[in-house]
């Protein structure tokens, strides 16, 4: 049972956590074989104060559309089935 935790700032769009969800879930199935209603997920929204990072850390440019994902999974996927993810 993967657990999937998903961390964005607040978006206008309220559906738009849902749908990065669906998408996580939709790439586990195909890229490490999560078996159909295999869905753990907690979708979280943050104000400005409650969701930090710097826009340019290792001259990377990010914007407010970051999003932080993580996946806690049992063992027995492979390496590639990793990289594949």
């Amino acid at each position: 049972m993967p657990l999937v935790r998903i961390d964005i700032k607040r978006n206008s769009d309220a559906s738009y956590a849902k749908k990065l969800g669906k998408i996580v879930y939709d790439s586990m199935k195909t890229a490490i074989n999560v078996p159909d209603q295999d869905n753990f997920q907690i979708l979280s929204e943050h104000d400005d104060d409650h969701f930090v990072y710097d826009p340019t850390y290792l001259g990377i440019k990010r914007s407010d559309g970051l999003v932080f994902i993580q996946i806690t999974l049992n063992e027995g996927r492979t390496t590639e089935q990793k990289k594949l993810l």
